[in-house]
């Protein structure tokens, strides 16, 4: 299976998670920016992607909404898998999932309900040292259920 991982992240918990997926899956990780280049993303090549996020408010960080928005997912459905970090609020994983879902089929494309979550380092000493080894474990086995 050929997959690739993109990711949006502010304070490098998604960034985290992100490098553990792609080192199981033996594939790249992208890191979403503001002003990224969609120029050389060519998602014809993959038939799995890693879509990662962090929350804020119940939404996913606004890179990786743009790039939903903008990049050509292909006309091919592509088995698309989503992972979050968060300050473990409410339902806000539930509202940002469905915020992607809802992106995703826009461009014809399904997201598989099956997401990773797990919580991030926030402001200061809160969760200090997550996503900690027992949260990147927990990646790399939902990671190798997914391939």
């Amino acid at each position: 299976m050929n997959s690739i991982v993109f990711y949006s992240t502010h304070r490098n918990n998604t960034e985290k998670i992100a490098i553990a997926i792609a080192q199981t899956a033996n594939c790249e990780a992208i890191k979403l920016t503001k002003n990224f280049d969609l120029s050389s993303v060519f998602l014809e090549n993959y038939n799995l992607v890693f879509l990662g996020t962090g929350i804020r408010g119940g939404e996913p960080y606004v890179e990786m909404l743009d790039f939903l928005k903008t990049a050509n997912l292909g006309s091919d459905n592509k088995r698309f898998v989503l992972f979050m970090t968060w300050a473990g609020g409410g339902a806000s994983n539930k509202l940002a999932y469905q915020r992607v879902k809802e992106t995703l089929e826009q461009k014809g494309q399904t997201l598989e309900t099956d997401y990773f979550i797990c919580l991030g380092q926030t402001f200061g000493f809160t969760r200090r040292g997550r996503p900690n080894t027992a949260d990147i474990a927990e990646a790399k086995k939902w990671t190798m259920e997914k391939l």
